[in-house]
C-alpha cells in the first residue's frame, strides 16, 4: 500500500513543477461539494486494472481521464460516483459507477487510512503552483479502514502550525531520511523533495494522528 501511495504522490509532485493542467476529484461533506486532491481510486485501479474506466498507458494522477466523487456518510468514506467524458463532450459527466459497483450505489472504501484535508473557503494559488491551492479554512479528518475517527476544523494558520508540528516530529525519524532520498532519487531536487514532504505531511506522518 505504501509503495502505491508513494507513486501517486510522485505523480502529483511532478505535475506541480511541470505546471500541467490538473482536475481535482470532488468530495461531498455534510451535503456540500468541495474540490479534493487525494486520489483513492488510483490505488483501487492498480489492484483491479480491468475496472479502470478508460485504459491509458500513460495514466497518472494528472492524466487519469476520470473524476471521482467521494462522500462521507454517517462517518464512513464512500465513492459516490465516478465520471468520464461522454462521446460528444469534453466535460466529465457520464457516470460509470456500475462498472465498479454493480449495485449502482455508493461504495464503501474500507481500505482508506490516513489523515486528509479539505479546503472549504477562499481558494487561492501561490505563484508557480497551479495545483496546490491554499484556503482560509480546512477540515482535517482521520480515516481508519474507511471509518472517520476524528475531525478537526483549522484556519490556514492553525493548519500551518499543525503541519509544522507534524514535520518536526517526522524529521526525527528514519522514515523521513529514507523518503527524502527516495524523492531525490526519483528526480527531485532537495528543495523540491522537502517541499513535497511538507505539502503532504498529513499523509506521511501517519504515526502522529489527531488527538
Amino acid at each position: 500500500m505504501k509503495k502505491i501511495y508513494f507513486a501517486l504522490f510522485i505523480f502529483i509532485s511532478i505535475g506541480i513543477y511541470a505546471q500541467t493542467n490538473y482536475e481535482p476529484e470532488q468530495i461531498i461533506w455534510n451535503g456540500k461539494t468541495y474540490p479534493y486532491r487525494y486520489h483513492h481510486m488510483e490505488q483501487y485501479f492498480r489492484y483491479y486494472p480491468s475496472k479502470r474506466p478508460i485504459v491509458n498507458k500513460d495514466s497518472t494522477i494528472l492524466n487519469r481521464n476520470y473524476v471521482a466523487v467521494f462522500e462521507v456518510i454517517n462517518k464512513k468514506f464512500y465513492l459516490n460516483n465516478l465520471f468520464i467524458s461522454g462521446t460528444n463532450s469534453k466535460i466529465k459527466n457520464q457516470s460509470v459507477l456500475t462498472q465498479i459497483n454493480s449495485k449502482n450505489e455508493p461504495m464503501f472504501l474500507n481500505w482508506i487510512n490516513g489523515l486528509f484535508d479539505i479546503g472549504i473557503s477562499g481558494e487561492k494559488f501561490v505563484k508557480n503552483d497551479s495545483i496546490t491551492p491554499v484556503y482560509d479554512n480546512y477540515i482535517v479528518f482521520e480515516v481508519k479502514k474507511g471509518e472517520i475517527t476524528r475531525t478537526e476544523n483549522f484556519t490556514y494558520n492553525q493548519l500551518k502550525l499543525f503541519k509544522d508540528y507534524q514535520l518536526r516530529r517526522f524529521k526525527q525519524t528514519i522514515d523521513y531520511d529514507k523518503l527524502l532520498q527516495r524523492l531525490i532519487n526519483n528526480g527531485m531536487s532537495p528543495f523540491e523533495a522537502s517541499t513535497h514532504i511538507y505539502n503532504f505531511i498529513l499523509f506521511y506522518s501517519k504515526s502522529n494522528f489527531l488527538k
